[in-house]
């Protein structure tokens, strides 16, 4: 048997339901109604580099090591972009690999660079984190080059954004990356051998961030606009239908003992307000600025609203809104860049040796400043609880301004999201909000001088219910999952390879989409514990880093 896994980044059942009910997707329903299907909860938070590592390994961010896109090791002040050399656990393709099969993987976050680097089991093509030119970017540069000849120059990435109303731009453009993507795994599939296809379709993702607004014109980003966007409908359309007929050419092409799995690592959904953190903890006194006139002079005018946002307004005047606000970090190649980043207040004014607790990441990640732990830590460890009791507290009373209920549905504690030896990375607290239309954001200190304001950029946004489609040889028809969420992906697959799943995964094998004999042997674990764990470090020089940075910023990451 032969599996394969295709990743429909961040599709959703709201997008992907009502096309199949018209009609639209007779290739996608082809495979849903001879096979099982269903919701496929995220991890949290539903973040690629987090959740493509859950997928990858079956296993919680405390056993792997990934939290974010950046790894700071509690400093504050540093932080460098996460990759395969990362995860501390093997991947998917390892454990198989061990049992004599060979792998397609292509396009999933978090797997560059291959690993191994020499030798990969199988044919190895980059993610959107590969470095540009990297000359590791294929495990055979033969074979990459055939590629291209069939489906022309490679794009593993897109960063077109709707900035500047070009949102036809901006279809035709993830239209054909999407296109694209489909072509090389067709062309793949059919040119190596393989036992396990996994390849990420990143322009779905990218429509949902980019087009939300014009694919549901209630949102408030197409006020006034509706007409206009309406009209575009027949080319959002045309994506779906593009990646339907890719995917019904992908179908006639496999073999008959191919089954396949098509899934997403998070949903969507629309974003209207940014909360930021920072702004809460520093007015509430948990973040210290430095007190000398230098730094008292920028927060008076953070203050009166001179901020990133309000420098982002007037670019859009001025016509250069590709220059997403949250750009001004990593390495400044224009004048613009390092305006924005020495004229704002920012984490470099922050006086650490006072400052009590701060956030930090893209899922209301908040980190206490201990001592012994961050550089410039200030919290005694045995103050920890009462303060951690403290913030939750002050959270939990904020409200929603459009109601007056609480904004925070609940705060966790790191204890209650990781476990594994690799859980002292974790954030202290993770707030998740009842509305997700409010997007929490601190990876840029302080985007704006209000904890809640209208959202700029993206007009849409993760959320944890994703898709999950199988079929083909040892999937029962008809079939649904049982609370099923990506770190079930791992062990299933495993288990239609005939591959034993690793005791310490914390997935489970989906026994209830399988056939009977499938089913029977679920349960079975292999308890020998062999984990190849990669070795720390980056797998970026500073240069590259800095441009993956400021990739992730233009992307809405950073």
């Amino acid at each position: 048997m032969k599996v394969m896994v295709l990743g429909l980044d961040g599709a959703t059942w709201d997008i992907l339901g009502p096309l199949a009910a018209d009609g639209l997707l007779p290739n996608f329903e082809r495979l849903r109604r001879g096979g099982a299907s269903g919701e496929l909860r995220s991890v949290f938070p539903p973040l690629s580099p987090v959740a493509w590592t859950g997928v990858m390994t079956g296993k919680n961010s405390g056993k792997h090591g990934v939290f974010e896109f950046l790894e700071h090791d509690h400093d504050p002040m540093k932080g460098r972009v996460n990759s395969s050399r990362a995860i501390r656990s093997d991947l998917i393709w390892e454990v198989a690999a061990r049992h004599g099969k060979k792998a397609i993987a292509g396009g999933v976050p978090m797997s560059y660079p291959p690993r191994p680097a020499k030798d990969f089991p199988g044919f190895y093509l980059g993610d959107f984190l590969s470095p540009e030119n990297a000359p590791d970017f294929s495990s055979d540069p033969a074979l990459f080059a055939e590629l291209e000849k069939a489906v022309g120059p490679y794009h593993a990435w897109s960063t077109s954004i709707h900035d500047g109303n070009n949102e036809e731009a901006v279809t035709d453009d993830l239209t054909a990356f999407l296109d694209q993507h489909l072509k090389s795994i067709a062309f793949l599939m059919e040119r190596c051998e393989w036992d396990l296809l996994m390849f990420d379709l990143m322009a779905t993702d990218r429509f949902g961030h980019e087009l939300w607004h014009a694919w549901d014109t209630t949102h408030a980003a197409a006020k006034g606009r509706e007409k206009e966007l309406q009209a575009l409908r027949p080319k959002l359309l045309e994506f779906w239908k593009t990646l339907d007929r890719g995917l019904g050419a992908i179908f006639d092409k496999a073999d008959s003992d191919t089954t396949f799995l098509l899934m997403s690592d998070h949903g969507f959904g629309p974003i209207e307000h940014y909360v930021n953190f920072n702004v809460w903890l520093l007015e509430q006194g948990y973040i210290a600025l430095k007190d000398n006139f230098y730094v008292k002079q920028k927060h008076w005018f953070y203050r009166r609203g001179v901020t990133p946002q309000w420098f982002y307004g007037l670019m859009s005047k001025w016509g250069m809104a590709n220059h997403r606000v949250t750009r001004f970090r990593g390495k400044q190649e224009s004048w613009l860049d390092r305006l924005g980043e020495k004229t704002f207040l920012s984490r470099e004014h922050i006086d650490w040796s006072r400052t009590r607790a701060y956030a930090q990441g893209n899922f209301g990640q908040i980190f206490l400043n201990l001592k012994g732990r961050q550089p410039q830590g200030c919290v005694d460890p045995n103050d920890a609880r009462a303060l951690l009791d403290e913030i939750k507290a002050g959270l939990m009373a904020i409200p929603n301004p459009e109601t007056g209920e609480p904004l925070v549905e609940r705060v966790h504690e790191a204890a209650e999201l990781y476990h594994g030896p690799h859980a002292d990375k974790a954030p202290d607290l993770t707030v998740v909000l009842k509305d997700w239309k409010y997007r929490t954001i601190g990876l840029h200190d302080f985007t704006t001088h209000k904890l809640i304001s209208p959202a700029f950029g993206p007009t849409g946004d993760h959320r944890m219910e994703g898709i999950l489609v199988a079929g083909g040889p040892g999937v029962r028809p008809h079939a649904a999952p049982e609370g099923a969420d990506l770190l079930d992906v791992a062990p299933t697959v495993l288990h239609l390879l005939g591959v034993p799943v690793p005791a310490d995964m914390d997935g489970r094998v989906l026994a209830e989409l399988l056939t009977p004999e499938l089913a029977a042997t679920a349960d079975h674990r292999d308890d020998r514990h062999d984990d190849q764990a990669a070795a720390v470090g980056s797998a970026y020089d500073a240069d590259d880093d800095a441009a993956i940075q400021s990739r992730l910023a233009d992307l809405g990451y950073l």
